[in-house]
């Protein structure tokens, strides 16, 4: 979680969400014993109070729900918890000593928050920041420059919520739990089968529980968010003795991105390339990137397309027959951005000459000098700027100048000759220039 949270730019909030995780809930009334509803038990008991001990007893659960209320994240527990842990930071001022001992127990006190495990969160945060300064000292961030924290850390804004967000799933790929569908769980449970979870990383259908007292948490299951992800489970037991796995410290998964901080890992199989979107060319990578089918967890369920770089997709053991693609078609879409000018800047003005559009490339339409330039480049093994600069200046500098001119009108072959030798002439010198920096 540092580590992705460092990279985006939120590590002083990641420390304050880690320090979180290594304790229990600092709510300190947030969830009932268990989870068929200790509230039923505290109806009954209710019934041997008289009217003034019932009157307190309503009167500090209204209270309990304002302070909890307050605390309220659409992010789910962690960031709700992280909002707490920096209002209790303020209070004390880090005036040190017993006088921010003192105002950080009241404050506790008036904020439904227990003092103790707020305590032992600080102290987790001073030894991560720490850490941060040693380890991680070239990322930005106060806890990076100084190993210690400011008292006052003001709240995320919504990007930095969703990168946050982002940074908690990345540590808890294996604790993605998914709503099941109705009929997809079989057996007796005291709960409504319609708000139950399944667990990603297993086959087994035993059903997990949102924690009642979790943010999350709602009696209406239309209510619910689809995906979660969660720090642990706890066995509990309801009334009736049926064991109940819950799930604690739940935060809200978005699926559209969880392929994206998924696919380097084990819990992400990526399939057959998808026509749509179509492929693009990505010049910080430098690669044909391609949409993929995705899949999460051992039970295959489907998630949003992720893009993988084209040659490898159309190559990998794991990429049946397509009739979308040929395995060919990484080159093409080269040699369509390469002709547009989206690959080598200095030929953009070249396509506006050309005797046909850069789209027929990757068309099926038979045509003998869109083959003539796809085997050269494949021949070659040329599908980005690097491999072309480098045979270029290596092997052949007058490279695919031959195949250009089947597509130059004849009244503009002078022009587009002047181009591409200037064009061939500056990345060259680019790759020598890059080749001895290295």
């Amino acid at each position: 979680m540092l580590l992705v949270a460092a990279k985006a730019g939120v590590l002083d909030y990641a420390i304050v969400i880690v320090a979180i995780l290594s304790e229990a809930s600092p709510f300190s009334n947030n969830s009932p014993k268990n989870l068929n509803g200790e509230g039923d038990e505290d109806e009954e008991d209710k019934n041997d109070l008289d009217d003034i001990d019932k009157k307190l007893v309503e009167e500090r659960e209204k209270k309990n729900k304002r302070n909890r209320f307050q605390w309220f994240n659409k992010g789910g527990d962690v960031l709700a918890a992280m909002l707490a842990v920096g209002a209790y930071t303020y209070a004390g001022r880090g005036a040190g000593g017993a006088s921010e001992k003192l105002a950080n127990s009241k404050f506790c006190e008036e904020n439904g928050l227990n003092y103790v495990i707020m305590s032992r969160i600080q102290k987790m945060r001073r030894h991560l920041a720490m850490i941060a300064k040693n380890r991680l000292s070239s990322t930005n961030g106060i806890a990076a420059k100084t190993g210690g924290f400011s008292f006052k850390m003001s709240p995320p804004n919504k990007v930095e919520e969703m990168l946050l967000i982002q940074s908690i799933t990345s540590g808890l790929l294996d604790h993605v739990a998914l709503l099941a569908t109705p009929g997809s769980i079989s057996g007796d449970y005291p709960i409504d089968l319609r708000s139950a979870y399944i667990g990603s990383s297993s086959l087994s259908k035993t059903p997990l529980f949102l924690d009642k007292g979790s943010f999350t948490y709602t009696r209406d299951y239309r209510q619910l968010p689809r995906w979660v992800c969660y720090d642990s489970i706890v066995r509990k037991t309801a009334k009736d003795g049926t064991p109940l796995n819950v799930m604690k410290n739940i935060t809200p998964v978005d699926p559209t991105w969880l392929g994206e901080i998924s696919k380097d890992t084990q819990m992400t199989m990526l399939g057959a390339p998808l026509p749509s979107p179509p492929p693009i060319y990505n010049s910080e990578r430098d690669e044909i990137l391609c949409s993929v089918t995705t899949k999460y967890g051992a039970r295959g369920w489907e998630i949003p397309p992720v893009t993988a770089p084209m040659y490898e997709v159309l190559h990998s053991v794991h990429t049946k027959e397509n009739h979308h693609f040929l395995r060919d078609d990484s080159f093409r879409w080269f040699a369509r951005f390469l002709w547009e000018g989206k690959i080598i800047l200095e030929f953009s003005n070249l396509k506006n000459l050309m005797n046909d559009s850069p789209s027929l490339l990757t068309q099926k339409t038979p045509s003998s000098k869109v083959n003539l330039l796809i085997v050269e480049l494949s021949k070659a093994g040329v599908d980005s700027a690097s491999a072309l600069r480098k045979h270029w200046s290596e092997k052949n500098d007058k490279f695919l100048f031959l195949q250009l001119k089947n597509w130059i009108r004849h009244e503009c072959r002078s022009e587009a000759k002047e181009i591409w030798i200037d064009g061939v002439r500056q990345n060259v010198k680019k790759w020598k220039a890059m080749s001895n920096q290295v």
